[in-house]
């Protein structure tokens, strides 16, 4: 199973319905090039996931680090904590997902498990992420669980909801065996974490029109300079660099749902004229906007330079 594109609301938050109430676990098997935009976007949810690569190199970004996985290889990424993932330039790659909501991990509501072994470590900065390497011994055992995991999933026959659930707690409690102390760096990187989110709120929110990073850092309660640090330090991105992605990605989608001009849809999407939407959009994807619902094909993202104002 795939998501092609990942539903994310204006607080950057992906809206997914991973499994159902009853049994709230999901897991995806996501190649990048099927992705609509050829990779997967910033984004932070509620449930805890665990993340193996199965073909090619992924660079993973989260929580102020940007690391390379091989095949093999794997990550976690707590609750609440903004990331995206994107193939090595000029290849693909595809990745095993594990999405759960926490509140699989706590018996029921209450309950000691969930007092002493999870809500405590949900709002841990140390627990924020883990690369997982097959070299280490523990780390293997979890990577391995979560193919184990993915294999039940996708059978999912008699007794497979015990075996996730099983599966699950199993990494979980390897990773709070593991875990490092927690540090006033930790509790910074938590805290540029939120500036980072409430950044990309405010541009969900007003993408459409022209906006000065003054406002932006009005916005956050932060100065201009540091929300331009944190941000990049962050994402790897300026600021004005995610909201020309982010504008990109919104004039997709009304290419492919809507009948709406191209001049329309630049002027939708903030892009101060047609002929800046029709220039990046190429720049990024290697097709026109045109050929690009046309086609009704999945543009490659390619490499480009994005100007610092908006």
């Amino acid at each position: 199973m795939q998501v092609s594109q990942l539903p994310i609301n204006p607080e950057g938050m992906e809206t997914t319905k991973h499994g159902s109430f009853a049994f709230p676990l999901a897991i995806y098997h996501s190649r990048m090039s099927k992705n609509v935009l050829g990779h997967t976007p910033w984004h932070w949810h509620g449930e805890i996931q665990f993340c193996l690569v199965t073909d090619g190199e992924l660079i993973f970004s989260v929580n102020e680090k940007q690391v390379s996985l091989e095949t093999g290889e794997g990550i976690f990424v707590n609750s609440g904590y903004l990331h995206m993932a994107k193939p090595s330039p000029g290849t693909d790659a595809a990745y095993i997902c594990l999405d759960a909501d926490p509140k699989l991990l706590s018996c029921f509501p209450g309950s000691l498990v969930e007092q002493n072994y999870v809500q405590p470590f949900l709002a841990d900065p140390a627990m924020a992420d883990f690369v997982f390497r097959p070299v280490v011994p523990w780390q293997k055992q979890v990577l391995e669980q979560i193919a184990q995991a993915y294999a039940a999933f996708e059978r999912m026959a008699f007794g497979d909801e015990l075996r996730l659930m099983v599966l699950l707690t199993q990494m979980w409690l390897a990773l709070l065996e593991n875990r490092p102390r927690s540090s006033l760096q930790n509790h910074r990187r938590l805290q540029e974490n939120t500036l980072a989110q409430g950044v990309m709120t405010y541009l969900s929110r007003n993408y459409d029109r022209r906006v000065s990073l003054e406002e932006i850092a009005q916005a956050v309660s932060f100065s201009a300079s540091e929300c331009c640090r944190v941000f990049k330090k962050v994402t790897g991105e300026t600021i004005f660099e995610y909201l020309r992605s982010y504008r990109l990605a919104r004039s997709m989608e009304l290419l492919r749902n809507t009948q709406l001009s191209v001049s329309q849809i630049a002027y939708d999407t903030g892009f101060c004229s047609t002929s800046y939407l029709i220039e990046t959009f190429k720049a990024s994807f290697g097709i026109t906007p045109l050929q690009y619902r046309k086609t009704g094909c999945q543009a490659g993202p390619m490499a480009a330079s994005c100007p610092n104002q908006a």
